[in-house]
This record gives structure tokens, sequence and C-alpha cells, in this order.
């Protein structure tokens, strides 16, 4: 009985193993063909549920371990905090509750990756015990392996998985499985005891056959294919209006997305219409704020969502928003404008500029406010609402005069969710910072620093081959040293990442651009939003000021307004040295009047005027003609030259400023190079800002060195101190710009 029982416990165990390897099949392509990390995890539970299974420990028991396992791991890779401190359930329940309200209104891409997760562990572990039930309990497999190869054979024709190894694997496993259990159904229906050498004779033919038959049809020749690969032809149906992404594993369609836990991949343009906009002047449409970073990507805090339970506000039909965007004072002055928005597609939130303060919907609905992720979202969908909201003018000089140690010691929970960093970023990611931002005396000119270094450096825009970070990899660290190829998520992530490194409050902000303009009349403009300007950028906060936005993504501007009043005092003593010079210099020529006027008068004795009146005119009557051809060719010369001036002046300009190194010649350069583009029909409008007018000349010239520039000439104004600004390096940019104006 014995020698059944150790017989009956091997058998089994090899069932479990070759069932184990059947699942496995079905988890390999999960890497290639989804966005899915951490699939050792899954695999881990997979052997952990068919090891419980095979030792037969109790239903309850294993329930426990199965769900303290699921528990661990979601804890572990989506709130990275202590396990043991149970932190992070408040977190955890109210993110399940969520995602089972999207479940039940059918909209599940919006689903978070841990719900996600947590849904995939559920299935494996059904699938464990499918196993369990079909290899013991039925002694059947066919089924199961028939799926299994349906299933690797779709993938590997209508996906770039290839399947060529798996196929081989999969006809090893399965054929070797329903041998063993064909044999033990055998077994088991005539009765036949101790039967451990029949099973020797049973399987060795049977290993045998299995393996021969793969390496034969391994080496054996094969015909070509005679169907047409069918992944370009479903390609070309998707890019021709298709809804799915062209073979099912193509890049994410770009558009708004609450989960924003694991970032990275490719993303496909979507010119679908979701709103159109009435505004007075153009601002980027804000949906929620994310502060916690875990190295793949944003989550919420437990602060952020134990504020938006305390702070849950419910507003029927209209009502004031709570946000805070500014500091009280003289530091940041405000006008109150209006923008309006009409829903084209169904959008659950509400969409608002920096500054809002209320919000009035054209349907009596009602706006459920979470003060924790600053987003607000409708019960009942509405199909267009007014926003009020103030547009901000900030102060430089309260900018880079802020206490930012003081005020983060006075203020630790702002603090500790605003500078917040895992504790895994790599080291270099904060030297990055350190170094970038080195020759700045103050925080506001540091973030200008950060801000501008993504404007060179290497990187560049695209939504296409943009790396997934691996299990071992940060977000960050992989785009500012590794690809340097990413899209906003990319480039907003890491300013925030490297702003909390130097200790200046940051959050993660999600919304929208602008859009197009389509039509400006009086003083409203209207502008179409699709799902291709959906964006992400950056919140600093200052002490004294409030919430500044940057745009660090290349070839985006969302500008903000500044009163320059950090020079005023050097510009005051500046014109009061002026006027003391002139008035000494007025005394002088009151002086020497007397003297010249005796000079002039002693002169007059001398000269005869009658003579030289004669002179002349015997010159003029003797070369009248080449006095008269010159005359006319001066003036040709003069209006062809002023004519295409703008053809020679941007080489005067070059050679004018090509020893120049100063901040006072760099600002004159750049006025300089406003002129010539003027000049040449380019001019910038009243109603632009430099930031538009740059990105305007960018898509003129086909480049984006103006963005550089502007740029450049902005940090310039902030930091306030001519003599510093060495401007060489820049050179070579103002330099290609001024003589494009000449094409």
């Amino acid at each position: 009985m014995r020698s059944i029982g150790i017989h009956t416990a091997i058998s089994n165990f090899l069932l479990y193993v070759l069932g184990f390897f059947l699942i496995w099949e079905w988890l390999r392509p999960m890497e290639q063909l989804t966005n899915t990390g951490n699939v050792f995890v899954f695999i881990l539970f997979l052997c952990l549920s068919l090891v419980i299974a095979y030792l037969r420990i109790h239903p309850i028991l294993s329930g426990l371990i199965k769900i303290g396992y699921i528990l661990f791991v979601l804890q572990y890779i989506f709130y990275g905090n202590s396990f043991f401190t149970f932190d992070w359930v408040g977190a955890f329940i109210s993110e399940i509750i969520e995602n089972v309200a999207i479940l039940f209104d059918t909209n599940w891409p919006e689903l978070t990756n841990m719900f996600k997760s947590l849904l995939f562990f559920i299935l494996l572990w059904l699938m464990s015990y499918l196993i369990d039930y079909w290899l013991i309990k039925r002694r059947r497999i066919f089924t199961f392996f028939l799926l299994t190869m349906i299933y690797i054979t779709v993938l590997d024709t209508f996906t770039p998985y290839d399947a060529y190894a798996a196929i081989i694997r999969t006809t090893l496993i399965g054929f070797t499985a329903m041998g063993m259990l064909t044999f033990y159904r055998m077994k088991d229906k005539e009765n036949i005891q101790n039967s451990r050498f029949l099973a020797v004779k049973w399987m060795v033919p049977l290993l045998f056959f299995v393996v021969a038959s793969a390496v034969i049809a391994y080496a054996a020749p094969k015909a070509n294919p005679i169907w047409p690969d069918p992944v370009p032809f479903i390609q070309t149906i998707s890019n021709n209006g298709g809804e799915g992404d062209g073979n099912g594993n193509g890049p994410h369609r770009v558009g708004y997305s609450v989960d924003d836990s694991r970032l990275g991949g490719d993303f496909e343009p979507d010119d679908t219409l979701m709103f159109q906009t009435e505004v007075e002047s153009a601002h980027y449409w804000k949906v929620e704020t994310k502060d916690t970073y875990t190295g793949k990507g944003w989550v919420q805090s437990e602060e952020a969502v134990e504020m938006n339970g305390k702070n849950f506000q419910r507003i029927e039909g209209a009502g004031d928003i709570p946000f805070v965007a500014f500091e009280e004072g003289n530091t940041v002055k405000t006008e109150g404008q209006e923008s309006t928005v009409h829903f084209a597609q169904p959008f659950d939130y509400l969409l608002y500029p920096l500054g809002a303060t209320e919000a009035v919907s054209s349907i009596d609905t009602t706006m459920i406010i979470e003060t924790g992720s600053e987003r607000i979202s409708f019960d009942f969908p509405t199909d267009s609402y007014r926003v009020s909201y103030e547009k901000p003018e900030y102060s430089l000089s309260a900018l880079t005069s802020a206490d930012m140690s003081g005020y983060l010691r006075e203020n630790p929970e702002m603090a500790a969710r605003y500078t917040q960093l895992p504790q895994n970023l790599p080291q270099r990611v904060i030297d990055l910072a350190a170094e970038i931002t080195k020759d700045e005396d103050n925080v506001f000119a540091k973030a200008r620093a950060i801000e501008n270094y993504f404007s060179g450096n290497g990187f560049v825009y695209s939504q296409s081959d943009v790396e997934i970070p691996a299990d071992d990899e940060d977000y960050v660290d992989q785009f500012l040293f590794e690809t340097k190829i990413g899209y906003c998520d990319n480039y907003s992530t890491s300013m925030v990442v490297m702003l909390r490194s130097l200790g200046i409050p940051a959050r993660w902000v999600k919304g929208f651009t602008e859009g197009e303009l389509v039509k400006q009349e009086n003083n409203v403009s209207e502008y179409d939003v699709t799902n291709n300007n959906a964006h992400s950028w950056v919140e600093a906060y200052f002490p004294g000021a409030g919430w500044v936005t940057f745009e660090p993504t290349q070839g985006f501007s969302n500008e903000n307004s500044y009163v320059n009043d950090v020079r005023n005092e050097a510009d005051t003593n500046t014109e009061e040295n002026e006027q003391t010079e002139q008035e000494a210099q007025q005394q002088r020529e009151e002086q020497q009047v007397p003297e010249e006027e005796t000079v002039a008068s002693d002169q007059t004795e001398e000269f005869s005027f009658k003579k030289w009146w004669n002179a002349f005119t015997d010159f003029v009557a003797e070369r009248w003609k080449w006095l008269v051809g010159g005359a006319a060719l001066i003036a040709a010369m003069s209006w062809i030259l002023f004519w295409k001036r703008h053809k020679w002046l941007p080489l005067f300009y070059i050679w004018k400023f090509k020893h120049r190194k100063k901040g006072d010649d760099f600002e004159k350069a750049y006025l300089t190079l406003l002129k010539m583009l003027q000049l040449s029909g380019w001019g910038k409008q009243d109603n632009m800002t430099l930031r538009e007018y740059a990105k305007y000349i960018d898509h003129v010239m086909n480049t984006n060195e103006m963005a550089v520039l502007t740029s450049k000439y902005e940090e310039f104004l902030y930091k306030g101190n001519n003599q510093d600004c060495n401007w060489t390096e820049w050179k070579e940019i103002w330099e290609r710009l001024i003589k494009k104006t000449a094409a």
C-alpha cells in the first residue's frame, strides 16, 4: 500500500507540473503584448496555488494563504508602504469601491492597474482549481490543451508574438499529459493494482513517440503559407476608421485616463472631438492632480484619499470651487474671467483652469468635489457648463525671494506630501537636478532651469518608440539617462521628481491643452479640444504666491504672466544717473556758448560766402550731368538697400553681436531678432504672449529653436542680473534664426 501511495503522489506531482507549464504558456505572451509588469509574481502565485492543491491543505487555510499573498503583492507594488503598518488599507478599500463602480458603469478601460491585477489573481486562482479538477478528479485535459493551442496560434497569427517554440512546448506537454491521463483512466476502469512497472512500460514508449514526433515535425520541410498575412489587412481597417488598435497589441489610444500607476509605452493619435470651448484667453484645462510617485507612475497618497473622504462635497447644479490656488496679498494680481465648455463626447469630469472659483452647469446635475485630488465629477453627465476663474499675474520679486526652507519647516504636512520621493530613486537623478541648478541663487530660477533643461540636451518628443521601464528600472531615471525619448508624461514626471529632490513642493497635473483655435470674434476665442490634446504638466508651490504652472514638454506652452518688479530698483538708479549726467552736460554746454560764439564771429570775418557760392555754381555747371547721374544712382541704390534690407541686415547684426557676451547684449540681440521677424512679415500680434509667438515662429520655420531662445530670454529676465548672463552657448541658435529671416 505504501508503494502504491508513493507512486500516486509522484504521478500526481508530474501531472501538476505539466498543468503548470500549460498555464504558463498563457502567461508568456503578456510581457511582450501588454504593459503588464511583474509577471513573476503571477507565476509564483500559480506555483503556490498548485502546491497547496497538491498538498491537499484545508480549503479555509488555503484561501487565507492565497489572500495574504495577493494583498502583500498588491500592497508592495502599488502602495509602497510597510505591509504590517496597515496604512495602505484605507486607500486599497477606496480604490476597490471606485473600480467596482466603474465595472457597473461598463467603463472598463478606466479600471486601475491595481484592480486589474486583483482580477487577474482571481482568474489564476480559478485556473489552478480547474487544473486540479481536470487532472486529478476527471483525468481529462484535452479541452484545456486544445484551448491553449488555439490561444497561442491565434496570437502567433495576429500579433507580433512568435509562438514557434511555444507550439512545440505545448505539443510535448499536452500529448504527454493526455497519455498519462489515458493510462490512469484505464487503470481505474480495469481496477489494476500495483501498476508501478506497468506505468513505466506505458510511459517510456509514450515519451519516445511524443518526443520523436516533435523532432520529426521540427526537422521536416514545411510548405510556404498560401494565405497572405492578415495583420496588415486588419491594421489597414483600423487605420481607416476601425475602433481597435490595429492588431490587438498596438499602442494605446491617446486620451484621458484615470490610471497612471504604470506610465510608458507608445500612443496612437486620436483626433476624436471631446469638447469645444469659448474663452477670453487660452488656458490649459485641469482635471486632477496626483502627489505620490512610485517609480513606475503616479497614485494618490493616503493623505489625499483621506482628504477626499473627509471633504467630499456635493454641489447641486452650481457652486463655488473650494480649491485655493493663490495666496492672498499683493504678490499675485488676478483678473476675473469666464470660460464655457460644450461636450461633444460623454465625459465624467469637470475641466477647469488654474484659479477656478465657480462652475455652473447647463442642466440640473450634481458636482462631486474631491479635495485631495482636486477632481470634480458629475453625478449625471452635462452637455455644457460655465466656469469662472481668476487669471493670475505673479510678482517675480516674490517668486525669486521665496523662503522655501522656512516654509517647509513650518508646514511639515505640505513637505511630506509634495516633496515625496520613492526610497529607491536612483541617486543620479538627484545629482542631475543639483547640477542643472548649481548656478541659480533662488528657488524660482532653479525651477525655470529644470523646465528649460528639456528643450535641449538630446531630448526628443515622440509618442512612438517610448520604452516601458523594467521591474528594476525607475521611470524617470530611464527617461533622463537611457532613452531621452517620450511624451508629456515623461517630461512632466521628470520635472516634478527633480523639483522635489531640490526641496521644492510640486505635483503632477493631468488634463487637456487649450486645443485648436477655430474662431476668434471680439474678445472671445473658440477652440476644439480632441483626445490628442490630453496632456500632463507641472505645478510647483512658492510661499507668498501659491501654485505656479510649468511646462517642460517640448513644443507645448502654458504661458504665465509675471510682473517684472525684480529690476525696478536698478532701473530707477540708472535713470537717476542718466538724469544727473544730462544736467552736467547741459551746464558744460552753457559754459561753452560764449567761447563758441566768439570763434564763429572771428571766422565770419575771414569767410566769404560770395566766393564760396560762385565756386559751387561753377562746379555744378561743369559737372551737372555727372552729379545728376550720381544722385540718381545713389537714390536707386538707397531704395534697393532699403527694399532688400531684410536680406542684408541679418548679416550686419550677426557681425555687430559677434563678440558680445553680456546679458544686456543678449537682450538687445533678442529684441533685434523680433524686429527682423516683424520686417520679414512674421510679426508678433498684440494678443500673443512670447511663448505663443515662439511656437508660431517654430511652426513657420519648422524648428523648435525659437522656443529655446525665448525660454533663455525669459530666464534672463527672471534672474534680474545682466552681468551674470553669458549667452555664447545660445549665439549659434540666434544666428541661425536671424539668417532664416532673410530667406
